[in-house]
């Protein structure tokens, strides 16, 4: 059976890190390590085999626990050229490019058999929310036709993304579409929920109340696209475009 194990930074930028493992092998794979100690220290415990390194971006705060794990089991980081990692014999890891965030930027599906059942987002898609392109190798319209991509994944496909944004998040939604019955839902979840843990919601999910994957919603477009603005590209692309801004500014 394959596990995941979230970590939780308890840092400034709220960081996940998480291993995913199998059980009856031991084999194990690091994603995005923060507290490289921390997750030393589990898999010993659970005699586990790191057998790897996966980083999404090269960003600081996404690979700080790569030394750590390099130095304890002798490992390396993977060099994302390979378009699948084997976890056992029906379940693998496909590395899928998601520009956007940054250039390099990379995602994670872990799929059983012919089912698609997590997605390690990374900085491209987070609970109710996208990353930021203040990179000087991220690009808006990028992220845009990335996120549009992802979309076509099932509905079931658990999230597993890279920070912790979920209330603020949830807050930014709310004022772009306050008639949004699931996003009020959602607040009221997290408000009692310990959000460190993950929430592990899944793409359905998150289609009911992330403003970025809601580009056709009507209340959206009337609250947030200037009506006297000519629109160069298509409405939903503009609509990211402007949503990201004022998540920005937020």
């Amino acid at each position: 059976m394959i596990q995941v194990k979230n970590f939780f930074a308890f840092n400034d930028l709220r960081n996940f890190s998480y291993l995913i493992y199998d059980q009856n092998s031991g084999e194990t794979w690091a994603i995005d390590p923060y507290h490289g100690q921390e997750l030393v220290d589990y898999i010993k415990k659970e005699s586990l085999i790191l057998k790897g390194i996966l980083n999404t971006h090269h960003h600081f705060d996404h690979i700080k626990g790569n030394e750590a794990l390099r130095n304890a089991f002798k490992v390396d980081v993977h060099r994302l050229n390979e378009l699948q990692i084997q976890l056992n014999q029906d379940h693998q890891i496909h590395i899928v490019d998601s520009p956007g965030h940054t250039e390099d930027h990379k995602v994670f599906l872990w799929k059983a058999l012919d089912k698609f059942k997590g997605l390690f987002s990374g900085d491209t898609l987070f609970n109710a929310g996208v990353g930021n392109c203040k990179d000087h190798t991220g690009n808006v319209r990028t992220l845009y036709e990335t996120t549009q991509k992802l979309l076509t994944l099932p509905d079931d496909v658990i999230l597993y993304p890279g920070h912790d944004y979920i209330k603020k998040n949830l807050n930014f939604a709310l004022q772009c579409e306050p008639e949004n019955v699931f996003i009020k839902e959602a607040l009221r979840e997290v408000s009692s929920h310990q959000t460190e843990q993950g929430m592990k919601w899944t793409l359905g999910q998150e289609k009911k109340v992330n403003p970025f994957l809601r580009l056709d919603s009507i209340e959206i477009q009337e609250n947030i696209i200037d009506k006297a603005k000519k629109i160069e590209h298509n409405v939903e692309e503009e609509l990211f475009i402007k949503l990201r801004s004022l998540r920005d500014n937020w």
